[in-house]
């Protein structure tokens, strides 16, 4: 098992920070950690009692969410307890790139740098991920700039 930091923020419908979490997670794989925020996520969004959008800059993650398939058997019981979470509410599970992502991506290095978890919301998160969350929200991109050992 390895250390992971999950994170994720639960926005309303025009893109505003409702909650936000960070988490240390211990996980067999990169797959697993994400599977396990998202599960994380989801159980703080059901909360809301609204629609879920789930994005994830995991691929592989979408595509066992979306699909039939139990993916490797590391990541079978998350994604049983995932399922249950799905039919409790509407939800639908999208990929985003890592650039689109700013915010969640902030709360899982906290999360890997914290020992435990912590939920915050518009008056207790960090004054970045506020800032990152209104550039979001407002449509600013992110722009990834490519350097030559990324070819």
């Amino acid at each position: 098992m390895e250390k992971a930091g999950g994170g994720g923020i639960i926005r309303d419908h025009e893109g505003n920070m409702l909650a936000a979490f960070a988490t240390s997670l211990e996980a067999h794989s990169a797959l697993e950690a994400e599977l396990m925020a998202i599960h994380h996520g989801l159980t703080l969004a059901l909360d809301f009692g609204r629609p879920i959008w789930v994005e994830s800059d995991a691929a592989q993650a979408v595509k066992l969410l979306n699909g039939s398939s139990r993916g490797p058997a590391h990541t079978s019981r998350i994604l049983a307890r995932i399922a249950i979470q799905k039919s409790q509410q509407i939800t639908r599970t999208t990929f985003i790139h890592r650039e689109g992502n700013k915010a969640a991506d902030l709360l899982a290095k906290m999360g890997l740098e914290s020992p435990e978890s912590f939920r915050m919301n518009t008056s207790t998160a960090p004054r970045l991920l506020k800032a990152i969350v209104r550039l979001e929200a407002m449509g600013v991109p992110n722009i990834r700039v490519q350097t030559e050992d990324e070819d």
